[in-house]
C-alpha cells in the first residue's frame, strides 16, 4: 500500500507537471490575443476614425473581432479631444434589456463628444435600427483607463471599478496610440474574469483565484462576493498571501507547483503570470486538492503499466504523424506575432490547423501580416517615387493583389479639365475600360467613398470582355476635388472576404491620393519653370531683332546632337541621359546667354563702328557739311577782298572736293567689313588733324552725367575743334555693381579693360576688323560672367546643380584659351561642349546677324573643322555632329535656300583627324 502511495504520489507529481504546462498554453491562448489586439489597435489607424462617421463593413470587422475574444465586454477609444467611441456586442440578453435595446440588434455603439452622447444600435447585417441622442458629461479624459496611462509601449490595467450602462463590476487594460493623441482600451467584467478563472481550474473541487498586482482577488471559480463594501477581497483575507510569498521566493515568476497546506487540508498550489504587456501584471492561484490526485490511485496503480506502454507506443506513433501538422501551424502563428511586434513583415503561405482557436487566430494573424507588408511596400514606393507614371503603376500592382482583382485600371484627370478622365496605368489582361462612360451618365458614382458597380453599369463598362462585377475608387485631392478613379475588375462574383479588404484598400488609396496631388502641383511648377526658361530666353531673343530665335534654336541643335550621343556605341558608348540629365541639359541650353540681358543693345548688335545707339557718322557727316559751308563762305569774302572770282572759285571747289573725299574715306571705315591696315589708320589720324569753328556751347542741353565729364575749364566761344576727336567725355568707367563680383563662387580669368567704354571717334574707326572696340569686346564676352553671376544664385534642386556650369562654359575651349574660366579638356562638362557646337553652328549659319553675312552649310562646317583643328571645340562631338548628318536636318529646316550647297564630309573630316 505504502509503495502504491508512493506511485500515486510520483504520477501526481508528474499530473501536475502536466497541468502546470497546459494551464501556460491555456494563458498564452487567452493573454496573447488581448495584448495583440491592443498592440495592433494602437499601432494601426482604429484611433483615426473620426467620432461618428460609421462604415458598415468597419463595424462588421469591429464586432467580429469582439465576438471572437468571448472575454471581452467592450471596445473603444478615447481622443485628447475629449470625443470618445465604444463597441459593445450585445449577446447578452440580459444586457440588451438593460439598455432597452432592440431583439436583435447585435451591435451597440456609442458616441461621446463634450456634452452630447449619440448611442446606436445595429442588427447582424450592419443596418442602423434605433438611434438615440442624448445630453451626457462623459469626458474619457477624466476617466483612469486613460488618464493613468503614461507610457506608449505598454498596456495599463485599471482597479475594479462600476461599469455604467448596464451597471456591472470590471477592470479595464488600456494603452496609448502610436501617436500618443488617443487611448485605446478594452472591458472585461468580473463575471467575465470569473468564467475566465473557470477556464483554468483543475478540476470542481480545485480553487482557482486571478490576482492582481496588489494581490486583491478579481475573479475566481467559486461562488462567493468579490467585493466587500466598495473594496476587493485578498489573499490576505483567505490566508494564502503568506503562501503565495514564500512560494515566490522559492520558484519567482516560473510556472511550477508546490504541495502546502491551506484551510486544513493538502494542495498542489500553481501560481502562473498572466502576461498582458506589463510583466506579473495579473497572476492566477490554482489550489489542487490532494483527494483529487489520489482518488485514483488504486486504479492507477493496476493500469499504469499497461496505460504507460500504450502510451508509448501510440506517442511514438502518431507524435512523429501530428507533429508537423500540429508544430507548423503554431510555428506559423509564432513567426508571425513576432514579425508584428518586430515590424519585419513577409508574405507566407498559410498553414491550416485541425485546433480551432489555433487555425482562426491563424487566419487572422496572416491577414494582418499581409496588410501590412502590403501597406508598407506602397509607403516604400510612394516615398522613391518622382513620377505620377511610376505611382501609378505601383498603385494599380498592390490593389490587384491585395484584393485578388482580375483586372485594375487607374484612371486620372487634369486641374484644367476635371471631367475627362485617361488611362495612367493598368494590371491585368483586358482592353481599357469604359470609365468616361459611367461618369458621363452617373457623375455621383465619383463622390463617393467607393462604389459597387450594378449589374447594369457593369456590362456597359466591361461590354466584349471576361470582367461581370466591379467597383470603383474615386480619387480627391485636398480640396475634394475629383482627380481620377481606381476601377477594379472581377470575373467572379465578389467575396465577403475582398468586400473586408476593400476598406483597407480606401485607406491605402488615401496615402497615394495624397502623393498623387504632390506629383501633379511638382508637375505645374516644374511646367511653370520651365516656360520661365523659356520666357527669359526669348526675352533675350526679342531684345535684338538681330539675334532673335538664337536662344531657341541651340537648345534643339544640341537637343539632336545629344540624342545622337546616346545612340552611339562608339565614342559616346558610355553616354547615357536620364529623365533628369535631359532637363539638366535642355534648360543649361535655354540659358546659356540669359547674361545677354545685361548687354546693351547697340553693343551687341552694332553694325558700324561709330554707333552707339544712333549712328554718329552723321555727326562727322554735320560737320563736313560745316566745313562745307565755311569754304563757300570763304570763297564769297575772297571775292570782296578782291581776289580773281575764278580763281576763287578754283580755291573753294578744290576744298570741297577734299573734303568730300575725306568723308568717304571716313564713311568708308566705319561699316567695319574690310581689314583696316597701318597707312588707312594713319590716314584717319591725319584727317583728324582738320579743325572746325563750334560757336555753340556743348555744355548745355545736357544729362548732369555727361556734364560730369566736361571739362572744367571754360571756353570762349567759338572753339575750334578737331572733325575726329577722342575726348575725356567719351570715356566711361566701371560702375561698383558692374565689377567681377569678388565673393563669387567662380575664378573668372578675364582681363578687365581699364574703361568700361570709350566713344572716342577716332579710337572706334581705328578698329582693325569688325565693328567693336576691346571695351565692347569685353562687354559682349561679359556676358558669359553675368549668366554665371545670374544663374549661381538660384536654388536648384540637386538634378539641375551643374545648370550655371554646363550654360556658362560653351565659350570655353578644349585648349583652355577659351574664357571665362579657362577650362581645359575634360574640365568642361559634356553638355557645355554640345552647346558649344550647337552654338557655333548656328551662329555661323545666322542670316538675321548685322554684322555679316550668312555663310553657306559647307563653309560654317570648313570653319568649325579648323577650330576642332585648333584645340577649340571638341573633336568628338563635332564628329558625331559631322557623321550623323544632324548639321543636314537642322539646315533643311531653318537655312535660306542659298546657304544649302554640297558638303563634302569626308574632306572635311581630313581636316582635324590629321592631328
Amino acid at each position: 500500500m505504502q509503495h502504491s502511495q508512493e506511485i500515486s504520489k510520483t504520477l501526481s507529481k508528474d499530473i501536475v507537471a502536466n497541468y502546470a504546462n497546459e494551464l501556460s498554453v491555456k494563458i498564452e491562448k487567452v493573454t496573447l490575443p488581448l495584448s495583440s489586439l491592443l498592440n495592433t489597435l494602437a499601432m494601426g489607424q482604429f484611433t483615426e476614425r473620426d467620432v461618428g462617421e460609421p462604415d458598415p463593413a468597419w463595424l462588421d470587422a469591429m464586432t467580429g473581432i469582439l465576438e471572437n475574444n468571448q472575454y471581452l465586454a467592450s471596445m473603444y477609444f478615447g481622443k485628447e479631444n475629449g470625443s470618445a467611441f465604444l463597441f459593445q456586442p450585445l449577446y447578452d440578453k440580459n444586457v440588451k434589456q438593460s439598455l432597452s435595446a432592440p431583439v436583435d440588434a447585435r451591435l451597440m455603439v456609442r458616441y461621446y463628444n463634450l456634452g452630447s452622447q449619440r448611442i446606436q444600435f445595429y442588427d447582424t447585417n450592419m443596418v442602423l435600427m434605433k438611434e438615440i441622442d442624448i445630453k451626457s458629461d462623459y469626458d474619457p479624459r477624466e476617466r483612469v483607463w486613460y488618464s493613468d496611462v503614461d507610457n506608449n509601449h505598454q498596456i495599463y490595467m485599471t482597479g475594479p471599478y462600476n461599469f455604467s450602462n448596464p451597471a456591472q463590476d470590471g477592470i479595464t487594460f488600456s494603452r496609448k496610440s502610436r501617436s500618443g493623441e488617443a487611448v485605446v482600451g478594452v472591458d472585461l467584467t468580473l463575471n467575465k474574469l470569473s468564467k475566465l478563472v473557470q477556464y483554468f481550474e483543475f478540476s470542481t473541487n480545485s480553487n482557482s483565484f486571478l490576482l492582481n498586482s496588489d494581490a486583491e482577488i478579481i475573479a475566481s471559480n467559486q461562488l462567493f462576493t468579490l467585493m466587500i463594501g466598495k473594496e476587493l477581497f485578498t489573499a490576505e483575507d483567505l490566508e494564502f498571501a503568506t503562501l503565495i510569498k514564500e512560494f515566490e521566493v522559492e520558484h519567482q515568476s516560473q510556472l511550477s507547483a508546490k504541495t502546502v497546506v491551506w484551510q486544513g487540508k493538502t494542495w498542489e498550489m500553481m501560481i502562473s503570470p498572466l502576461t498582458l504587456g506589463d510583466s506579473n501584471m495579473l497572476r492566477v492561484v490554482n489550489f489542487v486538492s490532494h483527494d483529487d490526485l489520489f482518488a485514483t490511485s488504486s486504479n492507477l496503480r493496476n493500469d499504469l503499466i499497461i496505460i504507460s506502454l500504450v502510451s508509448v507506443i501510440i506517442s511514438f506513433i502518431i507524435v512523429f504523424y501530428i507533429a508537423r501538422r500540429i508544430a507548423s501551424p503554431l510555428t506559423y502563428l509564432t513567426d508571425s506575432i513576432e514579425n508584428i511586434q518586430r515590424f519585419r513583415f513577409q508574405r507566407k503561405r498559410y498553414q491550416p490547423s485541425h485546433i480551432q482557436e489555433i487555425d482562426k487566430l491563424n487566419k487572422a494573424m496572416g491577414l494582418m501580416e499581409n496588410v501590412l507588408l502590403d501597406f508598407f511596400t506602397n509607403l516604400r514606393n510612394v516615398a522613391r517615387t518622382s513620377q505620377p507614371e511610376e505611382l501609378s503603376e505601383s498603385i494599380v500592382t498592390q490593389v490587384k493583389e491585395i484584393l485578388s482583382a482580375d483586372d485594375c485600371q487607374l484612371f486620372t484627370n487634369s486641374p484644367d479639365s476635371r471631367g475627362e478622365f485617361k488611362l495612367s496605368a493598368k494590371l491585368g489582361t483586358t482592353p481599357e475600360f469604359k470609365l468616361q462612360s459611367l461618369y458621363d451618365h452617373n457623375p455621383d458614382a465619383f463622390t463617393q467613398s467607393i462604389y459597387e458597380l450594378t449589374k447594369s453599369e457593369a456590362n456597359h463598362i466591361f461590354t466584349d470582355l471576361d470582367c461581370l462585377s466591379g467597383f470603383i475608387i474615386p480619387l480627391f485631392n485636398r480640396n475634394n476635388d475629383n482627380t481620377g478613379a481606381l476601377l477594379i475588375g472581377f470575373t467572379v462574383d465578389i467575396t465577403d472576404d475582398t468586400r473586408n479588404r476593400l476598406r483597407f484598400v480606401r485607406e491605402f488609396i488615401g496615402f497615394n491620393e495624397i502623393v498623387l496631388e504632390h506629383l501633379e502641383k511638382v508637375e505645374e511648377q516644374r511646367n511653370l519653370f520651365h516656360s520661365f526658361v523659356e520666357m527669359t530666353a526669348t526675352a533675350v531673343d526679342i531684345k535684338s531683332p538681330y539675334t532673335g530665335g538664337h536662344c531657341q534654336r541651340v537648345p534643339k541643335i544640341t537637343k539632336m546632337i545629344a540624342k545622337a550621343a546616346e545612340l552611339d556605341t562608339d565614342k559616346f558608348a558610355d553616354f547615357s541621359l536620364t529623365s533628369k540629365s535631359w532637363e539638366e541639359l535642355l534648360v543649361a541650353a535655354w540659358l546659356h546667354d540669359c547674361g545677354k540681358v545685361t548687354t546693351p543693345d547697340y553693343v551687341m548688335d552694332k553694325a558700324t563702328k561709330l554707333e552707339t545707339i544712333y549712328d554718329r557718322i552723321h555727326e562727322i557727316r554735320m560737320r563736313y557739311e560745316v566745313l562745307k559751308r565755311d569754304a563757300e563762305v570763304t570763297y564769297w569774302q575772297s571775292i570782296a577782298g578782291g581776289m580773281d572770282e575764278a580763281q576763287a572759285q578754283i580755291t573753294c571747289d578744290a576744298l570741297k572736293d577734299e573734303l568730300d573725299k575725306e568723308f568717304a574715306f571716313i564713311a568708308s571705315c566705319n561699316p567695319g567689313s574690310e581689314f583696316l591696315d597701318p597707312e588707312k589708320q594713319q590716314r584717319l589720324v591725319e584727317i583728324g588733324e582738320r579743325t572746325w569753328l563750334r560757336t555753340l556751347p556743348d555744355d548745355i542741353g545736357v544729362s548732369p552725367q555727361e556734364l560730369a565729364k566736361k571739362s572744367k575749364v571754360s571756353k570762349i566761344l567759338p572753339v575750334t575743334e578737331q572733325v575726329l576727336a577722342d575726348k575725356p567725355e567719351h570715356l566711361f568707367g566701371w560702375e561698383e555693381k558692374k565689377q567681377l563680383q569678388e565673393n563669387s563662387k567662380r575664378d573668372f580669368k578675364m582681363v578687365q579693360p581699364e574703361y568700361r567704354y570709350n566713344r572716342g571717334e577716332l579710337h572706334n574707326l581705328m578698329i582693325k576688323s569688325g565693328t567693336l572696340t576691346p571695351e565692347e569686346r569685353y562687354n559682349i564676352n561679359d556676358h558669359i560672367v553675368q549668366t554665371y553671376l545670374m544663374l549661381d544664385q538660384l536654388p536648384y534642386p540637386e538634378h539641375l546643380k551643374n545648370v550655371p556650369l554646363i550654360a556658362g562654359s560653351h565659350h570655353e575651349k578644349m585648349n583652355g584659351q577659351g574664357y571665362p574660366l579657362q577650362l581645359k579638356g575634360e574640365e568642361i562638362p559634356i553638355g557645355g561642349r554640345m552647346i558649344a557646337v550647337a552654338d557655333v553652328f548656328e551662329a555661323l549659319t545666322a542670316c538675321d546677324r548685322p554684322y555679316k553675312t550668312a555663310k553657306t552649310l559647307s563653309l560654317s562646317l570648313k570653319i568649325m573643322a579648323f577650330m576642332v583643328k585648333d584645340e577649340h571645340l571638341d573633336g568628338n562631338v563635332f564628329d558625331l555632329f559631322l557623321t550623323q548628318g544632324i548639321y543636314q536636318a537642322y539646315a533643311d529646316e531653318y537655312l535660306m535656300p542659298e546657304q544649302l550647297d554640297v558638303v563634302d564630309v569626308d574632306a572635311l573630316r581630313a581636316i582635324y583627324l590629321k592631328m
